[in-house]
């Protein structure tokens, strides 16, 4: 499912490992935290105080999954292949999916705001 996803933007990679391995763990953790980083901000501190229901803490918030998809994407590309150093390819994919990182967070944002108490229009 996740193979298709990132090989849209980046392309097939001569090396298989990328198709058999890394996307599909990568997408499904990267889908998992999204939700869960929402989940924490609407249902979590959107519940919980008052303060959260402005813009800045969601962008903090959008900023921390992108931050994190990439670094995981690099890191678990770069254990599964056995780099040393990642090349444009793995930078590529780092940052592929910190944007669907992003992407998932924004689509988790809407569909979980509705439950939030303090931050029901948060971030439109």
């Amino acid at each position: 499912m996740f193979t298709s996803l990132y090989e849209l933007w980046l392309g097939q990679n001569d090396d298989p490992i990328y198709a058999e391995t890394i996307f599909n763990p990568v997408g499904l953790l990267t889908l998992v935290v999204a939700f869960v980083l929402a989940a924490i901000f609407y249902l979590g501190l959107g519940r919980w105080k008052a303060v959260f229901y402005k813009v800045g803490p969601w962008v903090v918030t959008l900023i921390v999954a992108a931050v994190f998809g990439y670094a995981y994407a690099l890191s678990y590309a770069l254990d599964q292949t056995g780099a040393d150093e990642s090349d444009a390819y793995m930078q590529g994919f780092g940052g592929v999916n910190a944007l669907y990182a992003v992407l998932y967070f924004v689509l988790f944002s809407f569909l979980l705001k509705r439950f939030s108490i303090y931050a029901r229009r948060t971030p439109v």
